[in-house]
């Protein structure tokens, strides 16, 4: 967790409860190596904001960019069963000049994110 992160700036990062730690830092990886302009993400659990973070502290901490992998960090491989990778799903506000977004690890149309912004429902950005 980053303590000078700007909360007010953060792109909302939705997990489902009983996601893992690991599941949820690769989920924030994904986030920050597909989506270059987002710098701070906030971990939202069940609708609760969790974790405050920034790509800037991140590289500070583990002093390589996101995303810079080497020899014996596993190559993205899986195993059978039940997927523990997940992908990260954009979301924008529907409301016309609204500039709400949040990433989300799973889609439901009956639960879509509210917007940050002005509390309308996201739609999925494909």
């Amino acid at each position: 967790m980053d303590p000078a992160a700007d909360a007010t700036g953060a792109v909302a990062v939705h997990v489902p409860e009983g996601t893992s730690v690991v599941a949820a830092a690769n989920l924030l990886e994904d986030v920050l190596l597909r989506f270059p302009g987002v710098e701070s993400v906030a971990l939202v659990v069940d609708g609760r904001r969790v974790a405050l973070t920034s790509r800037s502290f991140l590289t500070r901490v583990f002093a390589t960019p996101i995303g810079d992998r080497g020899t014996g960090d596993g190559d993205g491989g899986t195993l059978p069963g039940a997927s523990t990778r997940y992908v990260a799903l954009r979301y924008a506000c529907a409301e016309p000049g609204c500039a709400g977004e949040a990433y989300a690890a799973y889609h439901d149309d009956r639960f879509c994110p509210a917007c940050p912004l002005c509390g309308l429902p996201m739609e999925l950005v494909r």
